[in-house]
Formats: C-alpha cells, sequence, structure tokens
C-alpha cells in the first residue's frame, strides 16, 4: 500500500489497456504500442489537440495510454548522427565540470566489494552546451509534449544522468511531482532519452503503472533525494529504450533506475516540462532564475 500525502492530489483518468511482455527472470517489461498511422483531428473542449488541420505527432491511442498508465514510450526520433552528436556534447559537459571540480555524485553508494558507486549530474544541462539548448526547443519533443500537457510549456529542469561503467549507482523510487512542488496536477512531463540502447543492465527506466493519480510519501536519503516509503514493487516494469527513443512519463509517475553494472557507460538526459500557466509553490525549483526555467512556447 502507498501512504497518501495529500489527498487532494488523486488524479482521476479515462482507462485503456497497456502492452506488456513477461521479461528476463520473470520480471515484467514494457513493450511499445503498435505504431499507428498519425491521423489529423479537431480539438474538442478539454483536449490539447493541436490546431485544425496540423497533423498530431502522437496519436489518440498513444495519448490515452499515457493518461492510463502514466507513461508512453516513443517510436526512434532522432538519427544515429543525431544521437552520436548528443552524445559528444554529453561528454563535453562531463569534462568541463570535471575540470572545474564541479561534477556532482548525485547517488553515492557502495557495491558489495566496497567498491564505491556514482551517479554524475549535469544540472541545466542547456546552459552548458548550445546542442542541449537546442534539444529542449526541439519542436519532436515539444510537439508532442503539447499533445499532453497543452500549447504552453516551460521548462523546469534538464538534466544528465550519467552512469560510469560498472559503478554506475541506482537512483532509487521518486515521483518528480515531488520535488518540482507545481500548483495543479496533470502539468508536469518529464523526458527520458539515452545516447546508446539501455536495458536492465545498464540502468535503463523501471516505472509502476497507473499510480500516477496521487502523490505518495516520501523519506529523505540525502540533501537531495528522497525516496518513497513503500513503492508496489512487484507491479514494476522495466522500461529499455533504443538510442533516438524516448520515455514520456507523467510527473506523478513513480520510477527509478538500478545500477550499470556493464562495461560501457551510461549517458541518460531527463528534460522536464510544465505547463506555464500552473506555478511553482515550493520544491527544489522554487527561486530559479528565468534562464534556469525559460517559458518555450505559449505564455503563462
Amino acid at each position: 500500500m502507498y501512504s497518501v500525502v495529500c489527498a487532494a492530489r488523486r488524479y482521476d483518468r479515462h482507462r485503456i489497456c497497456v502492452t506488456l511482455r513477461p521479461g528476463q527472470g520473470g520480471q515484467n517489461c514494457y513493450s511499445t504500442l503498435a505504431s499507428e498511422p498519425t491521423v489529423e483531428r479537431r480539438p474538442q473542449r478539454g483536449d490539447h489537440a493541436h490546431a485544425p488541420g496540423i497533423k498530431s505527432p502522437m496519436t489518440p491511442t498513444q495519448i490515452e495510454q499515457f493518461r492510463r498508465e502514466g507513461f508512453l514510450v516513443s517510436d526512434p526520433i532522432f538519427s544515429s548522427a543525431e544521437i552520436q552528436t548528443f552524445a559528444d556534447a554529453y561528454d563535453a559537459c562531463l569534462e568541463r565540470l570535471r575540470q572545474e571540480q564541479a561534477l556532482k555524485n548525485i547517488r553515492p553508494g557502495q557495491l558489495e566489494d566496497g567498491t564505491q558507486t556514482e551517479v554524475q549530474q549535469i544540472r541545466c544541462a542547456h546552459l552548458f552546451h548550445p546542442v542541449f539548448a537546442d534539444l529542449v526547443r526541439d519542436a519532436r519533443i515539444l510537439d508532442r509534449v503539447e499533445s499532453l500537457i497543452g500549447p504552453n510549456l516551460r521548462l523546469i529542469l534538464c538534466q544528465g544522468l550519467y552512469k560510469p561503467a560498472h559503478t554506475g549507482g541506482e537512483i532509487d523510487w521518486h515521483q518528480d511531482d515531488y520535488y518540482f512542488g507545481v500548483s495543479k496536477p496533470d502539468a508536469v512531463v518529464s523526458c527520458w532519452m539515452a545516447f546508446g540502447d539501455v536495458n536492465e543492465d545498464n540502468g535503463c527506466m523501471w516505472v509502476i503503472p497507473r499510480a500516477h493519480q496521487q502523490l505518495l510519501e516520501h523519506h529523505g536519503v540525502d540533501p537531495g533525494g528522497y525516496v518513497m516509503s513503500s513503492p508496489d514493487e512487484p507491479a514494476a516494469v522495466a522500461v529499455p529504450l533504443q538510442a533516438g527513443q524516448i520515455m514520456f512519463h507523467h510527473g506523478a509517475t513513480p520510477h527509478r533506475t538500478l545500477p550499470n553494472t556493464t562495461d560501457q557507460p551510461r549517458r541518460a538526459l531527463a528534460i522536464h516540462y510544465m505547463d506555464a500557466t500552473a506555478t511553482i509553490l515550493g520544491g527544489n525549483r522554487e527561486n530559479e532564475p528565468p534562464e534556469n526555467t525559460p517559458i518555450l512556447r505559449g505564455h503563462a
């Protein structure tokens, strides 16, 4: 059972089914729905459709799946050449932070043999490299986010989360909404991508489907992080991605990543967007300077 932190944050949803397949070792593993043709549709009251005659990059089934399950995996959006450009920019950011002695390990830990683990953060990556300044504004991402939360979009945070080979650590269960303190539900979408294929061995995302209707009790584990008190782990599914895919998840979807046990580093980027008409009432994004949280589309 989850402990509810605020009963007013319960969210109603329309219901659809998600496609799941058995994973290795008896674990659940998420599989994307079969692709549908993109359709033209007119906006309806309470809907976030694009203008009449403009093709939405997400189908009605995909949007309903997101609302039902709390997450959605895209088809590949970026080319292999773009992925390489992103990876090169990512490594340049890491090197700059190392030289400045400003690279932060946000999840220190220890393996059974005593080896220290780490997850290195590139905070506000869009301010570190022009490639990421362009990426957070890329229409292929913004159009999809607009389909989910509407036309007024603000960047909350763009962060690289780097897990070195063998020693990349774990980020435990949490909900992004708990950190961000946004004034209304259904206002946050997080876009998680990796610049290389990710699976259960190197730190792909795990989520708990259909658990985004409420904020849950979290306990602090370090000055910058929280874990949920009692996540429903048997319900969790792994979400492996190919390079070029994005996992879009609701701000209240419980998620985690496990250690990177492979001989290759895992480069992941999380871009968090919010409905710009909502406000940040608290959390770790309050009082950020405007350049950290710009409006990228529409208005506040």
